[in-house]
């Protein structure tokens, strides 16, 4: 594993495939290739076979989506290839005609974009680009999509226009028109790019899918065959219900009304048809950019993925804040029978299995459960270790009225991964109980490097601004404390959506080939969690990130000055700087860009000149 420093004078050299130009061009374009994909669905049947790999999951797997509009979404395209050079640099594809959501004047509704636009400017360019004839072998070689700071994330509902409002939704009205709900989060959304209305053949908007990756335990997506799209006949499911007449369901849809007795199966929509969506996004004020806290949060998934640094497991928590008063983690995973945990990926059976009936459980208990192979005792703070994890400790609070922080543990101790009912608990959390969590009134956990968050809040990613008020506590704040990933709800997810920590935190965490590196990476663990695609969440962070167990840190804080983050500040530094001289983010001129450094922007005022100089003289 690369443990070398940053590169931060890193350029890539040139041009990456550009998606761009009017309309009418991008619809004769469209038409060129749909035609290429009707003739390989054709000749690929006889010359294309299923790709199964059993190799983890890599920069070679990744495509990164740019907003070709906004200097932040370019920067952080070229950021990301300085922690992961494998991305081809051919594999950032250039997006036009959208607002900057993190530009000089952006607000929240910049983070919306409506269904025709995201056809026209992100599915449209994205399917062309996969179906390059000059790299033939993309199609079915990315697994990953990474959407940028400065893309709209939000798709408009095309009927009910509360669903999705700037830093808001209506929860009535999805509870009340789930079966015709079109909007989605963009990631959300292209999960099921070629199946979600591609045509509406075979499903149109109003849906959302069943995750046929949800519930798999130690299984790599690269286990699972990927097909070229139109190559094999598509059915989604057929229903069954042991009481009762089964319900109608279009493509994987759940009717939220009926009750929990039936299962699917008969699916021929598998974990190699769908694509793994992460968002490189972070808090920032409005129009300001996101690319101070996207760099943070991408060092300390940097600093956890590293086998010399990685998090020390005898001073790390999984932290489960229960709330017995509430059954909002009652989920449901329609892959699992109801006496099944877990599946593991298995050549010889059908992908996903079949589940007559479904599996229903209480999530925070089960994820204890899992993790430690104990049955916790209810009114205590329970807390056990992970064997398959180097024994890190696992914490159940299931005390009445009372929520876990760092006060429960010593002050060289660290949160990992933190799971909560939040503003929805017994224990009368404010909304920004993550940045204030304690009775000092200081943020609720020290985080160590690689930390990810959930929590059990509907709309706790109804932007990513940090000053729009919101009614609950926002995932963008777990990254203001030092997070380095999560998993959050674009609009009212209703609560089967909610994620399952089961397998999030269990595979996010387990070594079972004991070689210090956890077995899957953040964004398969994190898609394993997630009960539905199509549907309202995003997740963020460094889809690569993948716990390694070393020494561990605190968590990544950048020292004003080191430009190099060597951990002095000396004459490199200032040649640093004076290489990064006269860049500017927000300039035109490509030229300026290109020399715009985040870590010499001291005063993050996305201009590097003489206040910046003077400011590094402070500490020289």
């Amino acid at each position: 594993m690369d443990v070398s420093p940053v590169n931060l004078n890193y350029r890539t050299k040139g041009i990456c495939l550009m998606a761009v130009g009017n309309k009418c061009s991008l619809k004769c374009e469209w038409k060129r290739y749909t035609a290429i994909l009707k003739l390989w669905g054709f000749i690929s049947i006889i010359l294309i076979l299923p790709v199964v790999c059993s190799a983890a999951i890599s920069g070679q797997d990744v495509i990164i989506l740019v907003n070709s509009n906004s200097p932040t979404s370019r920067y952080i395209a070229k950021l990301y290839r300085q922690y992961h050079p494998d991305v081809p640099q051919e594999n950032a594809l250039y997006l036009a005609d959208m607002n900057d959501s993190s530009g000089k004047t952006a607000t929240s509704g910049d983070e919306i974009i409506t269904r025709t636009k995201y056809n026209q400017c992100i599915a449209e360019p994205l399917r062309a680009f996969l179906l390059d004839v000059n790299y033939p072998n993309r199609i079915t070689q990315i697994k990953i999509i990474i959407t940028t700071a400065g893309m709209p994330y939000r798709i408009k509902d095309t009927t009910f226009g509360s669903v999705v409002n700037p830093h808001s939704s209506n929860g009535s009205t999805v509870q009340n028109n789930v079966q015709s709900i079109t909007a989605a989060s963009v990631e959300s959304e292209l999960t099921c790019l070629w199946y979600i209305d591609y045509g509406s053949n075979p499903a149109g908007t109003a849906n959302r899918i069943v995750n046929p990756y949800q519930g798999y335990r130690n299984s790599s997506i690269s286990l699972f065959a990927r097909e070229f799209p139109g190559t094999k006949p598509m059915v989604w499911n057929d229903a069954m219900c042991t009481v009762g007449l089964p319900p109608i369901m279009e493509g994987e849809i759940d009717y939220y009304a009926w009750p929990l007795m039936y299962g699917t199966f008969n699916r021929k929509f598998n974990a190699g048809d769908m694509y793994f969506v992460c968002r490189l996004d972070g808090p920032k004020m409005q129009g300001q950019s996101a690319i101070f806290s996207v760099r943070d949060m991408l060092e300390r998934a940097k600093r956890a993925s590293t086998l010399s640094k990685g998090i020390n497991p005898q001073k790390v928590k999984v932290i489960l804040d229960d709330t017995f008063s509430s059954t909002l983690d009652r989920n449901r995973v329609y892959n699992l029978r109801n006496n099944v945990n877990y599946w593991m990926y298995d050549s010889n059976v059908s992908q996903p299995p079949d589940a007559t009936t479904i599996c229903t459980k209480d999530d925070y208990t089960e994820s204890y459960k899992a993790m430690t192979g104990l049955n916790p005792v209810s009114g205590i703070l329970n807390i056990a270790t992970m064997p398959m994890a180097w024994n890190i400790s696992v914490v159940l609070d299931t005390r009445a009225n009372i929520g876990t922080t760092q006060e429960d543990f010593a002050d060289d101790e660290y949160a990992l991964l933190y799971a909560t009912y939040g503003v929805n608990g017994d224990d009368s959390k404010l909304k920004t109980y993550l940045l204030a969590g304690s009775d000092a009134g200081t943020k609720i956990f020290k985080l160590s490097n690689g930390a990810v968050f959930t929590s059990l809040e509907s709309f706790n990613a109804v932007t990513m601004f940090s000053d729009p008020t919101t009614s609950q506590a926002k995932i963008i704040d777990f990254i203001t404390i030092g997070g380095s990933g999560a998993i959050g709800h674009i609009f009212e997810p209703l609560s089967d959506a909610a994620i399952d920590n089961q397998f999030l935190f269990y595979n996010m965490l387990a070594d079972n080939d004991n070689d210090g590196i956890a077995d899957i990476t953040f964004i398969e663990a994190a898609y394993s969690a997630i009960p539905y695609l199509s549907w309202s969440e995003v997740v963020i962070g460094d889809p690569l990130m993948r716990i390694c167990y070393g020494p561990g840190q605190e968590a990544f804080s950048p020292m004003l000055g080191d430009i190099n983050m060597d951990g002095i500040i000396n004459i490199k530094d200032a040649r640093a700087l004076k290489e990064a001289e006269n860049g500017d983010l927000y300039s035109p001129d490509p030229y300026y860009f290109d020399l715009y450094n985040d870590m010499a922007d001291f005063n993050q005022d996305t201009k590097i000149n003489i206040k910046d100089s003077r400011i590094l003289k402070l500490f020289m």
